[in-house]
């Protein structure tokens, strides 16, 4: 499990949120301190996600992210206006089936 937890925090959440951030800026003008709250991070955060700094192997899961759309469920809730909790489940939920599929 502990295996897992790290590939997730260190490899498939960056690359999510990443992904999110890159589509929210660019596609629907968000800023990146309405991004952050709707991700549930710092604003220096999508600074770096908007910025693409973070590590080879992000880039590359956040490119297959943003290609397959698997963020789309994500960014609609955002653009649906659902409440942060619900977001993060899909985040969470988005996750697992990455890391499933890994």
């Amino acid at each position: 499990m502990e295996e897992a937890c790290g590939k997730i925090a260190k490899l498939i959440l960056p690359a999510v949120r990443a992904s999110i951030a890159e589509t929210m800026n660019t596609k629907y003008s968000y800023t990146q301190d309405d991004i952050a709250k709707k991700l549930g991070v710092v604003q220096v955060a999508v600074s770096k996600y908007l910025n693409k700094k973070y590590s080879k192997g992000v880039a590359e899961l956040k490119s297959m992210i943003s290609e397959k759309g698997l963020n789309s469920a994500v960014i609609k809730s955002i653009l649906d206006g659902r409440n942060s909790a619900h977001i993060q489940k899909e985040i969470e939920d988005l996750c697992a089936n990455i890391y499933e599929s890994t």
